[in-house]
């Protein structure tokens, strides 16, 4: 059965803000973003958990002022070398090759041009070792997306259900708002998990369910 990934918050391809989840815990790194090009920092460090929203906001930041994105680092030099053409730049890397990043970083710097890069912990806690990167990193501005709120993990579960075309009552949301974690890799395994076993066992969800997944998760 295929899982459904869903708390990065791309619930389709488009990417339109309308779809973007506003929270306390994300209103600061979107309201940023919607200030382009107004920004006292062209270097910014947008720093969340897995699933926290940070690919979604990219790609509105993206869709309205034509950055360049990328998801991983070229191997090929020439297509590399490509990237020092473009004036704004995106990183939405999972692994960093200090040399091409120091390169980018470097050229951005010198060249006064936008580079937003994305990381799980800030840039300068990493475990780096180019000391030279290592001290212009600390150059980046730091934008955080927070934990979730009641609210928006809420708004994520109905989101979720509704999706996989589920109906589930009211005071169900609120009890796995209660009781779930405050993290969004484990707010997507619980969901997928309780979705899963509600369809191999063909029972609607219901209280003994759920605690049946959370009990199981502990």
């Amino acid at each position: 059965m295929n899982q459904q990934k869903v708390l990065n918050f791309k619930f389709d391809n488009s990417y339109n803000e309308k779809d973007f989840i506003l929270d306390s815990s994300n209103e600061k790194a979107l309201l940023f973003f919607n200030k382009f090009p107004d920004w006292e920092n062209k270097l910014i460090n947008l720093v969340g958990s897995e699933k926290s929203g940070k690919t979604f906001l990219l790609k509105i930041l993206n869709k309205k002022n034509d950055f360049y994105y990328l998801n991983t680092f070229p191997e090929n030099n020439e297509e590399f070398d490509k990237l020092f053409n473009f004036e704004r730049l995106l990183l939405d890397v999972n692994e960093f090759d200090e040399l091409k990043f120091f390169s980018i970083l470097n050229h951005c710097i010198i060249n006064d041009k936008f580079l937003v890069v994305t990381s799980l912990v800030p840039l300068t806690q990493l475990n780096l070792s180019l000391p030279d990167l290592k001290s212009r990193i600390k150059q980046f501005y730091i934008l955080n997306i927070d934990i979730p709120s009641d609210q928006l993990i809420y708004s994520l579960i109905l989101k979720f259900f509704s999706d996989n075309q589920v109906i589930i009552k009211k005071e169900l949301i609120e009890f796995i708002v209660k009781k779930i974690d405050r993290s969004y890799p484990r707010i997507n395994q619980f969901l997928v998990k309780l979705n899963d076993l509600s369809i191999e066992r063909k029972k609607k969800i219901d209280f003994k369910l759920i605690n049946e997944i959370i009990d199981a998760m502990e």
